[in-house]
């Protein structure tokens, strides 16, 4: 299999497995992006990539989506079916399975903890000298995976901020890396994305912290992951757009006595939130905080000025 199209079908299977909801093709398209544009040529690749899913024994379920009048087929692999159900390994035979694990050369982003937890469990054993892991996709992979599995604290520049971080999980979603941990300066978890990294310091100490018991990950939601100083946003929605913004953003609008709808967001990333705001146009309006406010009518004023500028 050549590697573009290995790589497409891995991003395809990872957004499939990451999707909670059901996808169509086109919005598999609008993620993946790496289909041609032209419709019929798309529509030929796409389904070669679904058999070939079929072919790797990926439980990919077609399921009808819309009105009666005009429905559409959507794709959906359930976790459930398709990582292995515990098989009751000891610790032995995980430490066992970890050490063959890592003298592999792993090929672009498939990583071996991955493979690992598909069999109920991840070794945190540090390989002894002779055994070699490698990874094609980056070298600040290897080194936070080496970090990660020996629990070595790092250091790195990120958003011009010196940070220091116990790295706890590394996770793949859409086209990006991302890694978890707790910041030693704000005794918090955060998620960064790893090509954003600079000035990658491993400290050298293994065995340096204890990893959490329960793990969570990056939030993917593009409001909530950011580095901006959290805040809650109160939006009105017409009522128009309640039920579009109960379906699209995933949020529970309640109803006031005006008819209109409250929405409440937790904001960490206050770029992408204006941008959410402007999708509902006239819509919808930003109650607090009064700066996102002014954010807001920021963005409008420098929207309308390029406007002006590009037909005058």
């Amino acid at each position: 299999m050549a590697s573009e199209k290995l790589e497409r079908i891995l991003k395809l299977l990872a957004e499939l497995l990451n999707s909670s909801t059901p996808r169509t093709a086109e919005e598999l398209r609008s993620k993946i992006k790496m289909y041609p544009d032209d419709l019929v040529a798309f529509r030929r690749q796409f389904n070669r990539d679904k058999s070939a899913l079929k072919e790797m024994g990926v439980p990919l379920e077609v399921i009808p989506v819309g009105t009666s009048e005009r429905t559409a087929e959507a794709y959906f692999v359930d976790n459930k079916a398709y990582y292995l159900p515990d098989l009751g390994l000891t610790d032995d035979e995980l430490s066992q399975l970890n050490f063959a694990a890592n003298s592999i050369h792993l090929i672009g982003q498939i990583s071996e903890e991955e493979a690992l937890r598909k069999l109920g469990g991840y070794s945190q054993q540090t390989p002894s000298s002779g055994t070699t892991t490698s990874f094609s996709a980056s070298s600040i992979l290897s080194d936070l995976f080496e970090a990660l599995s020996t629990r070595q604290i790092v250091s790195f520049v990120y958003t011009e901020k010196s940070r220091t971080l116990e790295p706890h999980l590394l996770q793949f979603k859409g086209e990006h890396w991302y890694l978890t941990g707790r910041e030693t300066q704000s005794n918090s978890v955060k998620s960064f994305r790893t090509d954003r990294i600079a000035e990658l310091i491993i400290n050298g100490n293994t065995e340096d912290y204890a990893t959490p018991e329960a793990l969570t990950g990056a939030n993917f939601d593009a409001i909530s992951y950011g580095d901006d100083d959290p805040v809650t946003a109160k939006v009105i929605i017409d009522s128009s757009h309640i039920d579009w913004v109960e379906n699209n953003l995933d949020i529970k609008v309640k109803i006031n006595d005006k008819g209109q709808g409250i929405a409440q967001f937790s904001v960490k990333n206050y770029d992408a939130f204006i941008n959410r705001v402007l999708l509902l146009l006239d819509h919808a309006e930003i109650i607090e905080p009064e700066f996102l406010k002014l954010k807001l009518i920021d963005r409008l004023r420098l929207i309308q000025g390029n406007y002006k500028e590009s037909h005058a």
